[in-house]
C-alpha cells in the first residue's frame, strides 16, 4: 500500500492542506510546531481512527481542532494495482462523538463494505502492530521489548501458540510465585522486603553521612562567626575613614558650587551681549519670524518664477501662428452666407456657361443642315430653297448671343476663382481652408487675450509678494532692499543668533538649575565647621582617593553582609541536622533481621523459577522457528549499517536484542547510544519484511535519525534508498536539513515536502 494524497479538512493545527508524497523516498521537512507530528497522527487517524478517550490521552487532543471541534479530512492510497480513497471525520459533542468512514474505489466510484478499518482492511494489522512495525520514532533499542508490541508480533508470526495444559501448570506456578515477586518485578513480598532492606540501607548512610555532615557544618559555622568579627573590624576602620573623606568632598562641593556660579554669570554676560545683538527696537527676532522670513522669501520667489512663466507664454501667445488673409476670405465668407452661398454662385455661372456652349453648338448645327437642305432644295424648287438660306442668319444671331452669354458667365466664374484664390475644382476645398483659418484666428485671440489676463494676475501677485518680503526684512534691517538675496544674508544672520542665543539659554538653565540644586543640598552645612573639623590636608585628597576608599567600605560591608547571611544558614543547616540525625546502632539490628528473611524468601522463589523454566523450554521450541529468520535478516542489515563492526544481531523469543563483537556477545545496554539505535532500526526492519509478507505499507520514521552521527545516518539513507527503489514508500520526518545534505551527497532521488 502506498499513500498518493493526504487531503487534510481539519485537524489539530492544521486547516485545508494537501500534501502529495512520492511513491518512494519523501523527505517531510518541517522545524519544530510545524506540523509533523500533526501529518503522523492525521496518517494514523485515517486509518485506525482515533484513540479512546483516556486522563493520559493527549494524541486525541492534538488530532481535534480547537476551533470546530473535530477532525476531517481524506487520504488517497494505491493497493494491489488499484486507487482508493479513504474519507473519515469525527465530530466531538456531547454524548463523546460522531465519526463518519467511506473506503472508495477511484476506478469506479463503487464503495468497499467493510467492517474492519482501512489499515485492518488494507494491511491486514491492528493499530498496535502498525505503530509497533512501520512507524519507527526518536530511535530508542529498548523500545522493542514492548510487551504489547511483542505480542502482536509472535500473534501474527504464529510463534506464540502454546498447549493449554502447559498453560494452565504455568499460569498455577506464576501465580504462587507473583505472591513473591510480580512479573514487572515492581510488587510482592520479595519486591516489598528489598524496598524496606534499600530504605534501611539508606537511612544507615544517612545517618552515618548527617552526623559526619553535623561535625562538617559546626566547624564551618565557627570558622566563619571567627571571619565575621575580623572582617567588621575592618569595616568600622574604613567607615570611619571614609566620613572623615565625606567632609573633605561636602567643601569641595562648596568650592565647585562657587566656580559653576561665576560661569552662570559669564553666561549671563554673553546672553545679554547676544540679545542686544538680535533686538530691533524692541523686537527680539525668533525661530517663529525666521521660518515666516523663509516662507515669504519662497512665496516672493515662487511669484517671480510664475511671472516670468506667464510673460514668456504670453510673448508665445502673440507670435501669429495661422493664415491671416484667409482668415479674412474666411469672415468675408461668414457675411456672404457661408460656403453653402458662395458655391450657389459659383455653380449658377459653371451652369450658364455650360448651357451657352450648348446652345451655341445647336445654333451651329442648324445652321449648317439648313443651308445643305436649302442647297438642295434650290435645285429642284427654288421657292423653297430661298426659305432655307433666310433661316441661316437667325441661327447666327441666336449663336453671337448665346457666345455672349457664355464669355459673360465665364467672366463671373472666374471673379469668383480668383478672388479666393482657387479654382473652380478646388473651390470648395479653399472655402474649407477659409472657414477653418478664420476658427484658428478667433481660438488664438482668445488665447492671447487669457495670456494677457494671467500676466497682469501674475504681476499683481508679484508685487504684493515683493512688498511682503520687503516688510520682514525691514522688520529687522532698516532701509535693506527687498531682493531674495538680502532675505538669504539677512536669514543667516538670525539664525546663527538665535542658535547661539537657544544655546546660551540651554546652558543657564542646566546651570541654575544645578546651582540651586547644590546649594538645596549644601544648605544643612557650615562650611568653616567644615574646615576646622577636617585634619587631613585638602589638597592631598583627590577623587581617586576618595573613590578607593568608597570602593573598599563597599567591598567590606558586601563581605560583611555576605559572612552574615552564610552564618544564618549554617545556624539553620546545624539546628536542622541536630534535629533528624538518627542513630545508626538500632537501624543496623532492623537491617539484619530483614536481610535473613529476604534470603530464605528468595530461595523459595529461585525454586518455583526453575521449575516454570523447564516447562517452558518446549514452548520456546515452537517460537525458534521465527526467531533466526528475524535474527539473519536483521544480522545483515546491521552489518551494512554498522560497516561490518557489529555483523550479527541475535534476538531472543521476546524479542529482546543482543550483538556479537569480536566473538562475544554485547547486550544492548552496555553500546552506545548510536549503537544501540541502528540495532533498533535494524530489527525494527527485518520484522517489517517478516510481518508484511505481501503489498508492503508506507514506512515511517519520526524524526529516527536524529541521534546518528553523520556516518550511521549516511548508511541508514542509502539503505532507506535501497528500499525505496525495490518498491517500499518511505516518509522520512526531520527538523533538520542534514538528510536532505546527505542525500544529495550521495546522489539518492528523494522528494522534499516542506511544512
Amino acid at each position: 500500500m502506498k499513500i498518493l494524497q493526504m487531503n487534510i479538512t481539519d485537524f489539530g493545527c492544521m486547516k485545508d492542506r494537501i500534501i502529495e508524497p512520492s511513491e518512494s523516498l519523501n523527505i517531510i521537512y518541517g522545524e519544530n510546531e510545524s506540523g509533523k507530528s500533526t501529518v503522523l497522527l492525521f496518517i494514523k487517524f485515517m486509518l485506525y481512527g482515533l484513540t479512546r478517550r483516556s486522563a493520559t490521552n493527549s494524541e486525541r487532543e492534538r488530532s481535534i481542532s480547537w476551533d470546530t471541534h473535530r477532525a476531517a479530512g481524506t487520504m488517497t492510497v494505491s493497493f494491489e494495482g488499484k486507487s482508493y480513497r479513504i474519507e473519515r471525520s469525527f465530530t466531538e459533542n456531547g454524548r463523546g462523538g460522531s465519526e463518519r468512514l467511506s473506503i472508495i474505489r477511484m476506478d469506479d466510484g463503487s464503495i468497499v463494505n467493510t467492517a474492519k478499518s482501512p489499515g485492518e482492511f488494507f494491511l491486514g494489522i491492528p493499530r498496535e502492530a502498525f505503530e509497533g512495525s512501520a512507524c519507527v520514532g526518536q530511535m530508542r533499542s529498548a523500545d522493542i521489548n514492548g510487551e504489547k508490541v511483542a505480542s502482536s508480533i509472535e500473534n501474527m508470526l504464529s510463534a506464540a501458540d502454546e498447549s493449554v495444559d502447559t498453560a494452565k501448570i504455568l499460569k498455577g506456578l506464576d501465580g504462587v510465585r507473583v505472591t513473591y515477586r510480580h512479573k514487572n518485578k515492581t510488587g510482592g513480598s520479595l519486591y516489598e522486603d528489598e524496598i524496606r532492606i534499600n530504605q534501611l540501607r539508606g537511612r544507615i548512610d544517612k545517618a552515618k553521612e548527617d552526623t559526619l555532615a553535623l561535625e562538617r557544618w559546626e566547624q564551618k559555622l565557627e570558622q566563619s562567626r571567627d571571619e565575621y568579627a575580623i572582617v567588621k573590624k575592618d569595616f568600622e576602620q574604613k567607615d570611619a575613614l571614609l566620613g572623615e573623606l565625606n567632609k573633605v568632598t561636602v567643601i569641595k562641593r562648596f568650592e565647585k558650587l562657587r566656580d559653576t556660579r561665576a560661569e552662570l554669570d559669564a553666561l549671563y554676560e554673553k546672553k545679554k551681549a547676544c540679545e542686544g545683538e538680535l533686538d530691533v527696537d524692541g523686537f527680539m527676532p525668533d525661530r517663529a519670524h525666521t521660518a515666516e522670513l523663509r516662507l515669504v522669501a519662497k512665496a516672493f520667489a515662487e511669484a517671480r518664477k510664475q511671472y516670468d512663466l506667464k510673460k514668456d507664454n504670453s510673448a508665445r501667445k502673440r507670435a501669429v501662428d495661422y493664415d491671416s488673409s484667409a482668415a479674412e476670405l474666411g469672415e468675408e465668407i461668414e457675411r456672404l452666407g457661408g460656403k453653402s452661398a458662395v458655391m450657389d454662385s459659383a455653380d449658377r455661372a459653371a451652369k450658364k456657361i455650360k448651357a451657352q456652349k450648348a446652345l451655341i453648338a445647336l445654333s451651329v448645327s442648324i445652321a449648317s443642315i439648313v443651308a445643305l437642305g436649302g442647297l438642295a432644295v434650290t435645285l429642284f424648287w427654288s421657292i423653297l430653297g430661298a426659305i432655307g438660306f433666310a433661316a441661316i442668319p437667325i441661327a447666327v444671331i441666336v449663336s453671337v448671343i448665346a457666345t455672349k452669354n457664355k464669355k459673360k458667365a465665364a467672366g463671373s466664374l472666374t471673379q469668383i476663382c480668383e478672388h479666393y484664390n482657387s479654382d473652380y475644382a478646388s473651390l470648395e476645398t479653399r472655402l474649407d481652408y477659409c472657414a477653418s483659418a478664420l476658427l484658428e484666428a478667433r481660438a488664438s485671440a482668445e488665447h492671447r487675450a487669457r495670456a494677457d489676463a494671467e500676466l497682469i494676475a501674475a504681476a499683481e501677485n508679484l508685487d504684493e509678494k515683493q512688498k511682503a518680503l520687503g516688510e520682514i526684512i525691514r522688520r529687522t534691517q532698516n532701509g535693506a532692499p527687498e531682493t531674495l538675496e538680502m532675505a538669504a544674508i539677512e536669514f543667516k544672520r538670525l539664525d546663527g543668533l538665535i542658535s547661539e542665543r537657544e544655546n546660551i539659554l540651554r546652558e543657564t538653565a542646566a546651570l541654575e538649575r544645578a546651582v540651586s540644586e547644590e546649594s538645596e543640598a549644601l544648605c544643612h552645612y557650615d562650611e568653616d565647621e567644615l574646615r576646622k573639623a577636617v585634619s587631613i590636608d585638602l589638597d592631598s585628597i583627590t577623587p581617586v582617593a576618595i573613590a578607593e576608599a568608597e570602593r573598599i567600605r563597599g567591598f567590606l560591608a558586601e563581605k560583611l553582609r555576605i559572612v552574615s547571611e552564610r552564618i544564618s544558614a549554617l545556624e539553620n543547616t546545624v539546628m536542622g541536622l541536630r534535629a533528624t540525625v538518627e542513630d545508626p546502632l538500632p537501624l543496623c539490628d532492623s537491617l539484619a533481621e530483614l536481610e535473613e528473611k529476604h534470603r530464605q524468601d528468595g530461595e523459595f522463589y529461585d525454586a518455583l523459577t526453575l521449575a516454570m523454566e523447564s516447562i517452558e523450554s518446549a514452548a520456546d521450541a515452537m517460537r525458534g522457528s521465527v526467531t533466526p529468520v528475524i535474527s539473519r535478516q536483521a544480522s545483515e542489515l546491521m552489518d551494512k549499517l554498522s560497516g561490518g563492526k557489529y555483523p550479527v544481531l541475535r534476538t531472543t523469543s521476546a524479542l529482546g536484542v543482543s550483538l556479537d563483537k569480536d566473538g562475544y556477545a554485547v547486550k544492548s545496554d552496555l553500546l552506545s547510544s548510536g549503537t544501540r539505535d541502528t540495532a533498533y532500526l535494524s530489527l525494527r526492519l527485518a520484522l517489517f519484511m517478516r510481518i508484511f509478507e505481501g503489498e508492503l505499507p508506507p514506512l515511517i520514521f519520526d524524526e529516527s535519525l536524529c541521534q546518528l552521527d553523520d556516518t550511521r545516518a549516511g548508511r541508514m539513507l542509502a539503505l532507506l534508498g535501497r528500499l525505496s527503489d525495490e518498491g517500499i514508500q518511505t516518509l522520512l520526518f526531520t527538523s533538520h536539513s542534514r538528510e536532505n545534505r546527505i542525500l544529495d551527497e550521495q546522489g539518492i532521488e528523494y522528494n522534499a515536502i516542506i511544512l
